[in-house]
């Protein structure tokens, strides 16, 4: 659990390094047509200043260029790609999943410690067989179905109504 835990954190860090990055560059280039903005509005300031007569007076001086007003356009951020909005979901899912599963031990391990602890963490133990057509494409199950551990990556299964695709999950029964 704590190296699944380590690889998911790793994965989420990646995603965040990679958002952090879009970040910074979309405010460096708002920032840069925010200063061009600001050049703009100086020019115009300026002219306002002056007086109304000259102000007026359309001169090829005057008048602002169309391709310096195309430069200061503000940009229409970027929609994160709907891939990378499954993939930080997913992991945010297993990162949950393992954050439960690693408490839920814990606890168990806590119980165990008191009293006749040995005893209880001997009953928790179940013999289950698990159904491979829930079973997440995340997950590998072995051939007697009796273990599973988590994939490298997503594997390519038959597409069934019962099975997991959000979260590497699995159904299984006791025996």
């Amino acid at each position: 659990l704590r190296e699944q835990e380590g690889i998911l954190m790793a994965q989420l860090d990646q995603a965040h390094q990679e958002l952090t990055k879009e970040h910074h560059e979309y405010f460096s280039s708002v920032s840069e047509r925010r200063s061009l903005l600001d050049t703009l509005v100086a020019e115009i300031e300026k002219k306002c200043d002056q007086p109304v007569v000259e102000f007026l007076m359309v001169t090829p001086l005057r008048v602002v260029s169309p391709p310096s007003c195309e430069v200061a356009k503000a940009p229409i951020p970027e929609l994160v790609s709907p891939e990378l909005q499954r993939t930080v979901k997913n992991l945010s899912e297993m990162n949950q999943l393992v954050v439960d599963a690693v408490a839920e031990f814990k606890e168990v391990l806590v119980r165990s410690s008191v009293g006749n602890g040995l005893m209880f963490l001997c009953c928790a133990l179940v013999k289950v067989t698990l159904d491979p057509e829930t079973a997440s494409p995340y997950l590998i199950l072995s051939k007697d179905h009796k273990t599973m551990r988590l994939g490298d990556g997503q594997q390519k299964l038959s597409d069934t109504p019962k099975r997991f695709t959000g979260s590497p999950s699995v159904l299984g029964s006791e025996g």
